[in-house]
């Protein structure tokens, strides 16, 4: 998944600011401290940069990608406003917007003075937009909007239940929350999605019903988006590939009732001489699915199927 154009744009002029062995050191003291499961303690602006550079894309991909799951189960929804609670540098605006270019209004809550300013530099294509300097885990407030986001931020406080039931709150159409593809992560996302389900939510994405969720034993519900990688972003991570694969895991809660799917893709499904194995989530829980020849269009059908489609 490639980034809209002005937003490639004003990564890579930030990108350029910062001279190629800075950006290779600052780029590895960024993946030492998300790999350990925290952020560093303090953003400086060479460190938001960096993380534009070789981290922004990858949580585009993810935010857009959970974004165009909930589009696709509510068609005829269309926001306005967006709030973006621990929006770091904007991205998930950004997102949102590419889905839903009618959006208006966005107000983003962060931390960390520096991602702020990198933020108000990369410039949300959103016309009127707010940035707030706020800790999620000390006071803080929001109005109520359409689409409510929250991004890799529920490992970062202490009471995520509450956290939830607060973003809960400020949402009248969907919120959407995204975690790391890792177990960890996943358990989060799970735990949220109960917490959304006894507040009386639908649960729209990635999950074809609001039961509870079948996944068991050491397995996790994460998808993945293949992300192409800059040139300053090849020489920062030292690597040759042109693209990287940003595994997550999200939920998608909304006021709407959704409308049905058959259930969702949650492997590499098997293309095989004249079947199709699938793995798949469903409105009766997890299956082994087949699709073979004499089953037509369903077959042909699944031929096109990838990690994360909704089954046809």
């Amino acid at each position: 998944m490639a980034l809209p154009e002005a937003l490639r744009q004003a990564v890579a002029a930030v990108a350029a600011d910062l001279p190629p062995h800075d950006l290779s050191a600052l780029s590895a003291r960024l993946s030492a401290a998300y790999r350990g499961g925290t952020p560093p303690p303090r953003l400086t602006p060479d460190l938001a940069a960096a993380y534009a550079a070789v981290r922004l894309p990858a949580t585009f991909a993810a935010a857009q990608a959970a974004l165009s799951q909930l589009r696709n189960r509510l068609p005829d929804w269309h926001p306005t406003s967006t709030v973006d609670v621990g929006a770091g540098p904007g991205t998930a605006v950004w997102a949102a917007a590419a889905v839903w270019p009618e959006i208006s209004r966005a107000t983003l809550l962060e931390r960390e003075e520096a991602m702020v300013a990198l933020g108000q530099r990369l410039r949300p294509p959103v016309p009127r937009t707010e940035w707030v300097q706020a800790d999620l885990r000390t006071a803080w407030r929001a109005d109520p909007a359409d689409l409510v986001m929250a991004s890799y931020v529920l490992g970062e406080v202490e009471d995520a239940a509450n956290l939830v039931a607060r973003l809960w709150g400020l949402t009248t159409g969907a919120l959407v929350l995204i975690e790391p593809g890792t177990p960890a992560g996943f358990q989060r996302i799970r735990a949220a999605r109960a917490h959304l389900v006894a507040l009386g939510a639908h649960i729209a994405a990635p999950c074809p019903h609001g039961g509870d969720c079948p996944m068991a034993g050491g397995d996790w519900c994460h998808f993945a988006e293949r992300v192409e990688r800059s040139a300053a972003h090849r020489r920062a991570k030292g690597g040759a590939l042109g693209y990287e694969d940003e595994k997550f895991s999200f939920v998608a809660a909304a006021r709407l009732e959704p409308v049905p799917s058959a259930g969702r893709v949650l492997r590499h499904p098997q293309v095989r001489r004249g079947h199709v194995l699938l793995q798949a989530c469903t409105p009766d829980g997890l299956q082994r699915l087949t699709r073979t020849r004499s089953d037509g269009e369903r077959y042909r059908a699944a031929r096109d199927l990838r990690w994360g489609s909704e089954l046809r």
